[in-house]
């Protein structure tokens, strides 16, 4: 499904640029006189946004993310911006699946930590927004949607937590796979602290995009964007279950941890000033 919707979004921006190009040659002369001397042009103006960006796939971790951004466009087609916000994070279902029957397990006494288990909040990044495609649509026949196709590209530093699935400082009830105080695994409700050993830091990231900023009046726009927000990854190998449950550090940390992607779909609102 995932795949899926990769694949519909590309198909969209070849559709929707190859539309904005043959509006520009095979339409009337006013309407190519509109695509090329561009009805809304950015250059030199001012941009705020809001955004909301869903998750495209997950695996261990799902993020929501709400963003504001500042944009100056230096010309119709270039612009700097700065965005910054917070992710809403948690654990998929397949992540607590694995903690419930990770600690029923006798037979790994000796395991490796998860990838790909930190999750982001406060983020802030800086980048460029290039928008070398400036096309129309005839949606309906006297509303016509101009709209740039652009690529973005830049970085920042974001705050992380990682909240582990296997690595539990006090076992409640290993047959049930509790790592809190519940008197039982139904009661979903009884717990109010849980033993999963924690981990925050600050790291960089690095972001690019592919999207479509839809103009609406003068100074309002949509945009639709597909973003991979990248940050490396870190997690300890070697950790022997008996001393992490005793509270003594243990294991190390993995030489190639390899990057992190959170992908998502993201719809903003800019306004223009």
């Amino acid at each position: 499904m995932n795949a899926r919707m990769l694949r519909v979004f590309a198909a969209l921006l070849v559709w929707l640029a190859a539309t904005g190009a043959a509006a520009q040659d095979d339409e009337a002369v006013l309407d190519n006189v509109v695509v090329r001397n561009r009805l809304y042009e950015p250059g030199g103006h001012l941009e705020v946004s809001l955004g909301v960006g869903l998750p495209v796939q997950s695996h261990l971790t799902a993020h929501y993310f709400f963003t504001g951004g500042v944009a100056y466009n230096l010309f119709n087609t270039f612009a700097i911006e700065a965005r910054a916000g917070y992710a809403a994070s948690r654990h998929t279902g397949l992540a607590r699946s694995i903690s419930e029957s990770f600690l029923a397990r006798e037979d790994k006494r000796v395991t490796d930590e998860l990838e790909d288990l930190w999750e982001m909040n406060f983020h802030g990044v800086a980048g460029i927004r290039w928008a070398p495609i400036y096309g129309k649509l005839s949606l309906v026949s006297d509303l016509p949607a101009h709209f740039q196709a652009y690529v973005w590209a830049g970085g920042g530093v974001g705050s992380f937590q990682r909240n582990s699935v296997i690595q539990c400082s006090q076992v409640v009830d290993r047959e049930l796979g509790v790592c809190d105080n519940r008197t039982s695994l139904e009661d979903r409700g009884s717990a109010s602290e849980n033993y999963w050993v924690r981990e925050t830091r600050m790291a960089p990231v690095v972001s690019a995009a592919v999207g479509f900023r839809f103009f609406i009046l003068d100074k309002h726009g949509v945009r639709l964007e597909l973003r991979d927000w990248v940050f490396r990854d870190n997690y300890r190998v070697n950790l022997v279950r008996d001393d992490w449950e005793a509270g003594r550090v243990t294991g190390d940390v993995a030489s190639s941890p390899g990057l992190t992607h959170l992908v998502q779909f993201d719809l903003g609102y800019t306004f223009s000033f």
